[in-house]
């Protein structure tokens, strides 16, 4: 053995090395691993393990793992997992979903929200959401109202920040992801972009009453 080199190490790069002569080519062996399939590991509460190419040889037996869409695995690559879990129904069918956040405005009352609907025409603010970014403006009408006040200073109703809370359509307290916007963004910005974790469209758009008129574009 090598001095300074481990027997793990050195068999991961006998097998680099055999799977390379096996594909042809380093890029053919990138392309080949392109295409192997996902596994996901998930335990009893739904919290997502690990996510791997292939089979391992090891894994923890208290792990669960079902039988996933490919497509749907791949959508998780270079995501947090973190932040989606499984759900596994009284029928022994798993799926992938976004973890609702804990936060306390998930218990704000329905008083303290306002729902923005979807609708045409004038409004002080505007929200998009797209597939995986929101974007926010407000009109010029009410940006003309802040003529002339240093933008760093410029409140709403006493607010200089607030939250959009992209939510569950039958149940606003489960929030799968919360926008934080600024006076000073929205008076310097023509529009604001905002990722966002997953596509969310579905979901319905709250936040509270600052202003007179919301819209949905």
């Amino acid at each position: 053995m090598s001095e300074g080199i481990s027997e793990q190490a050195l068999a991961r790069k006998k097998r680099f090395l055999e799977e390379k002569g096996d594909a042809g080519s380093f890029e053919q062996l990138v392309e080949k691993h392109e295409d192997r399939l996902w596994y996901l590991y998930f335990d009893e509460r739904g919290d997502i393990q690990t996510l791997c190419h292939d089979k391992p040889q090891e894994v923890n037996p208290l792990w669960l793992t079902y039988d996933f869409d490919q497509h749907e695995l791949a959508m998780l690559k270079d995501k947090d997992t973190n932040q989606f879990w499984v759900v596994t129904d009284s029928k022994g069918k798993s799926k992938i979903q976004l973890r609702p956040q804990a936060t306390v405005y998930a218990q704000m009352d329905a008083d303290d929200l306002t729902f923005i609907d979807f609708g045409e025409g004038d409004a002080d603010l505007f929200v998009s959401i797209k597939e995986d970014h929101a974007t926010i403006k407000i009109s010029q009408e009410v940006k003309d109202k802040f003529e002339g006040v240093y933008p760093i200073q410029a409140t709403v109703k006493g607010k200089r920040i607030f939250k959009i809370f992209l939510a569950d359509a039958e149940n606003q307290n489960i929030i799968y992801d919360t926008l934080t916007v600024s006076m000073v963004e929205l008076l310097t910005e023509e529009e604001i972009t905002k990722d966002i974790i997953a596509d969310l469209r579905h979901c319905h758009v709250y936040t509270a009453p600052l202003f007179d008129k919301y819209l949905r574009v």
